[in-house]
């Protein structure tokens, strides 16, 4: 529980310590087009696997274009009444910042209608603004990819501990086979000695019939 409200706590620091939305250039398509761009504190592979879930969770699946992840025919109230097609592109914010990235949106009203501040200004801030709310659903995702992950390993230790119970049922059940047939091997010994006696005195027997 702890390490749970640790996690919690941190989530909550990275949410409110990083950037806000801003507007940037972008060349697609050897055109530049007008983006949206934020500094998020998650893996490029976490803030993709985070956005393609909540995608289809809503019914849309992604497909590659130039670097960008496309979805098609999206309708968000969060970005305005029409359906967009929604270009996301995450990458690595730098060599040495592993665990930061820079996520980019385009908006588009389909084909090649990119949304700008002169086209609708309206749309692109509240792009801005979904951007920005958008941090809280990859931390989300990302705690709960992180409870997923400890959950296996808890089954795992259960796992490896049953096993171990078993093995140790086995080797006890194995201990007193051994220590029976240890007892078994000292009786043989104990009746094989007299034996060795029996035959020894037959010997002398025969022995001493040689000499009359």
């Amino acid at each position: 529980m702890k390490h749970l409200f640790t996690l919690i706590t941190a989530l909550t620091v990275y949410t409110l310590s990083v950037a806000q939305s801003r507007t940037a250039t972008v060349e697609y398509q050897k055109i530049n087009r007008q983006a949206v761009v934020n500094e998020i504190p998650f893996p490029e592979k976490t803030i993709r696997d985070a956005i393609n879930n909540k995608m289809e969770q809503m019914g849309y699946k992604g497909k590659d274009s130039k670097g960008f992840t496309v979805y098609k025919g999206v309708r968000m109230p969060e970005l305005g009444n029409d359906s967009y097609d929604l270009y996301f592109m995450a990458d690595r914010k730098s060599r040495k910042e592993k665990e930061n990235s820079t996520l980019t949106l385009m908006v588009s009203k389909g084909f090649d209608s990119f949304i700008s501040d002169s086209s609708d200004s309206r749309v692109l801030s509240n792009a801005k603004n979904y951007l920005d709310t958008i941090k809280n659903m990859i931390a989300a995702y990302d705690l709960e990819q992180q409870i997923i992950a400890q959950e296996d390993a808890v089954k795992k230790a259960d796992k490896k501990y049953s096993n171990l119970i078993d093995d140790a049922a086995s080797l006890e059940k194995k201990r007193k086979s051994i220590e029976k047939d240890i007892e078994d091997n000292k009786k043989d010994q104990s009746n094989q000695q007299a034996e060795i006696e029996k035959q020894k005195q037959i010997l002398e027997t025969l022995r001493g019939k040689r000499k009359q």
